[in-house]
């Protein structure tokens, strides 16, 4: 017979496999698409473990979605260099390196990614905890690179463009492969990605900053 100390053990051992198995699944098959049956196969649950332990599908998805590594990687940029234009580059490199590469991705930027393609209840949660905390992030080191006299309106539509380019090869893979059949979203083709949108929209910064001044 089991101790409870043992139970306890086993108990948060299958909480943990469920949000991990979570959130493979919300990522590759969005919220709609991820079935509770298939997160419990994976995780080696019994399929009542779901309820147990975060009441609903929608409460296991809401505590899946822990944007640590979205964080991690801002404080990391701080810290990277001084100058704002070699941290722009960084940030984008880092950033489709989370979307794109299997190895490297976060599942919880992939949901992400998702949920901005197809929005669910758990929409408000992201971009309360990861979106718009991204977007000020990159509003500011934008702003860094092109000097304080832009506008707001201006800075708006710099971000968006910039996170635009980037979500772009996320959602738009599909396409791309069936334009370009040999496309592979390898590491060095990533690399080459985040170059070419940092050097496109680094070019545009220098435009915009020119006529701010």
């Amino acid at each position: 017979m089991m101790t409870e100390v043992e139970i306890k053990s086993a108990s948060e051992q299958t909480r943990a496999r469920l949000l991990e198995a979570a959130r493979e699944t919300f990522s590759q098959h969005g919220f709609q698409g991820a079935t509770v049956r298939e997160i419990c196969r994976r995780a080696e649950a019994n399929v009542a473990a779901v309820n147990y332990h975060f009441s609903s599908k929608d409460g296991l998805l809401s505590e899946a979605l822990n944007f640590d590594p979205l964080n991690d990687m801002q404080l990391a940029n701080v810290d990277a260099a001084e100058c704002p234009r070699i941290r722009l580059q960084l940030f984008i490199q880092e950033f489709m390196s989370m979307l794109l590469d299997e190895k490297k991705a976060s599942s919880q930027c992939r949901i992400m990614a998702r949920e901005l393609a197809d929005p669910t209840s758990a929409l408000d949660q992201i971009v309360r905890e990861a979106i718009a905390p991204l977007h000020d992030f990159l509003g500011k080191l934008v702003a860094e690179v092109v000097g304080e006299k832009i506008s707001k309106a201006v800075l708006r539509r710099c971000v968006n463009s910039i996170m635009g380019q980037c979500i772009f090869y996320s959602h738009s893979y599909p396409v791309l492969q069936r334009l370009h059949p040999t496309l592979r979203y390898n590491p060095s083709e990533i690399k080459a990605i985040a170059e070419h949108i940092a050097e496109f929209s680094l070019l545009a910064l220098q435009q915009i900053a020119k006529k701010s001044d």
